[in-house]
C-alpha cells in the first residue's frame, strides 16, 4: 500500500501484521509523547514488547525509525484524504468551492486522528520537530508534501469567486502559513511537564481560530455575490 515509503525496510515488512502495528504504535506514542530528542527506545521497545536489538535490525537507527513512522503517517493521511466515494470519485474533488474544500480536507484529518488516538498525537507534533538529527529531513518531506498537495488541490475549484487581482495560490500558502503558526503559537502555550512528556495540544481552539481566519479571508478576497452572508463580521 505504501510502497513508496517502506521499500528499503523489507525485514520489517515481512513481520506479521499484529507484530508491525505493535511496533508502529509504540513508537508514535513515544515520540508523540516526549518528541524526537528525548523519546527512549528503551521505552519504545518496551511499549512494543521487543528487543531493542530486534528496532535495530528493522530500522538501523532511531533516526530511520523516526523518520518511517512519518512517512507511513503522511502516506496514510494522503490515502485518507484523497479516498474515493461511492461513485469512485474523490469526494474532496465534489466541492469546487475553494474553501470549503479545505473545510472537507481538515474534516477527514481530524477523523483520522480520532481512529489513531497514538498517531495524532505523533503527526500533530513531527512536522514541527527541532532536532538537528532529524530537522532536515522533515523539512525535506514536508516540502515535497506541500507539493503534492498543492497541485492535487487546485483540480476544479471555482476559482472565478475570488476578486481580480487575487492569487489563488498565494492564499493557499497564506492558510498554510496559518495554521502552522496557529499550532506553533498553542505548542508553546502546552510546555513539557516534569516528566518531559510533550502536554496535548487542545486543538478545539486550534481550530476555532483557524476557522475564524478563514472565513475573514473568504470575507477578504471573495467577490461580493460568493460570500455567505451568516459568516460572522
Amino acid at each position: 500500500m505504501f510502497c513508496e515509503v517502506i521499500d528499503i525496510y523489507d525485514r520489517f515488512e515481512n513481520l506479521n501484521e499484529v507484530k508491525k502495528q505493535a511496533i508502529m504504535n509504540a513508537g508514535f506514542k513515544i515520540f508523540g509523547e516526549y518528541g524526537y530528542s528525548k523519546a527512549s527506545i528503551d521505552d519504545i521497545v518496551r511499549e512494543a514488547g521487543i528487543s531493542k536489538g530486534s528496532l535495530f535490525y528493522y530500522f538501523g537507527s532511531k533516526k530511520n525509525f523516526f523518520l518511517y513512522l512519518y512517512e507511513y503517517a503522511a502516506a496514510l493521511m494522503k490515502q485518507t484524504v484523497n479516498g474515493p466515494g461511492e461513485d469512485l470519485r474523490t469526494d474532496i474533488m465534489k466541492k469546487t468551492d475553494f474553501f470549503d474544500r479545505l473545510d472537507e480536507i481538515k474534516k477527514r484529518k481530524m477523523k483520522l486522528s480520532s481512529l489513531y488516538p497514538h498517531m495524532s498525537g505523533f503527526i500533530k507534533k513531527a512536522p514541527f520537530e527541532t532536532s538537528g538529527d532529524v530537522y532536515k529531513d522533515i523539512q525535506m518531506i514536508n516540502q515535497r508534501l506541500a507539493s503534492e498537495q498543492t497541485d492535487n488541490f487546485f483540480e476544479n475549484l471555482d476559482l472565478y469567486k475570488f476578486k481580480e487581482g487575487i492569487d489563488p495560490y498565494m492564499v493557499f500558502q497564506l492558510l498554510s502559513w496559518c495554521a502552522e503558526g496557529i499550532v506553533n503559537h498553542y505548542q508553546r502555550e502546552a510546555p513539557a511537564d516534569g516528566d518531559d512528556v510533550q502536554k496535548e495540544i487542545d486543538y478545539d481552539p486550534v481550530l476555532s481560530l483557524y476557522d475564524r481566519y478563514s472565513a475573514m479571508l473568504r470575507k477578504c478576497f471573495y467577490k461580493e455575490e460568493y460570500l455567505d452572508k451568516n459568516i460572522d463580521e
